[in-house]
């Protein structure tokens, strides 16, 4: 899985989105913690890669 923001390679991703942005995305811890800062940010939840692989 890769961070929308960074693309980078993770096994954990973090759902947000900001403002009036009706479009999900998904960051990494590192810019996690930097979108979180942002005005109107929401978070919608976490993505982890062992629990997709489990779910199939």
């Amino acid at each position: 899985m890769r961070c929308d923001f960074c693309v980078q390679e993770g096994s954990l991703h973090d759902r947000i989105r900001h403002g009036r942005s009706l479009e999900w995305r998904f960051a990494c811890p590192c810019c996690w913690a930097e979108q979180s800062r942002l005005p109107g940010y929401q978070y919608g939840g976490t993505r982890k890669a062992n629990r997709r692989q489990r779910q199939r």
